[in-house]
């Protein structure tokens, strides 16, 4: 039994409740680790670990990461 196996886009969505492209899309766009495997260009894959690391760091769903924070100062005042 392989206590941290590689995993592919499917089973990575499966993990992060969105679908496979979206990973994709956050490999394209640098949002995702490298792979930890690359057997062919068109099959990256990632130890568990990885993934379940990725997913702890990630922000909580439906969070904006393109835009800014603006400071508007306290709310109290």
């Amino acid at each position: 039994m392989d206590d941290d196996p590689l995993l592919g886009y499917q089973e990575i969505a499966a993990m992060a409740n969105v679908k496979p492209v979206t990973i994709r899309g956050y490999r394209r766009d640098g949002r995702f680790p490298p792979p930890d495997d690359l057997p062919t260009p068109d099959r990256p894959r990632w130890y568990r670990s990885t993934v379940l690391a990725w997913l702890a760091s990630r922000p909580g769903q439906g969070a904006r990461t393109d835009r800014k924070r603006e400071d508007h100062g306290d709310a109290r005042e």
